[in-house]
C-alpha cells in the first residue's frame, strides 16, 4: 500500500505528488528526484489535511536540502 503525499521543497511555490510505502517522519531522510537527479532531503513537517483541501492532497509533506 502506498501514500501519495504533496511535497514541497524549501518553502518554493511549486509542489509535486510523491507516493511513498508510509507517510514520513520529521527529521526522516527521504530520496526524491529533482532536476533529474535523485537527493536526499531531510523532512521538516508533515501536515494532514483533513477533507484533502490543498489541491486534493490529504498529506502534505515539506523538505528541506539543509540538515537540521
Amino acid at each position: 500500500m502506498t501514500v501519495s503525499c504533496r511535497v514541497s521543497i524549501d518553502n518554493r511555490p511549486e509542489s509535486t505528488d510523491v507516493l511513498f510505502q508510509a507517510v514520513p517522519r520529521i527529521g526522516e531522510s527521504v530520496s526524491l528526484p529533482i532536476d533529474g537527479n535523485t537527493q536526499d532531503l531531510r523532512v521538516s513537517r508533515v501536515v494532514h489535511m483533513p477533507n484533502g483541501s490543498l489541491d486534493g492532497a490529504a498529506i502534505v509533506v515539506e523538505v528541506t536540502t539543509n540538515i537540521l
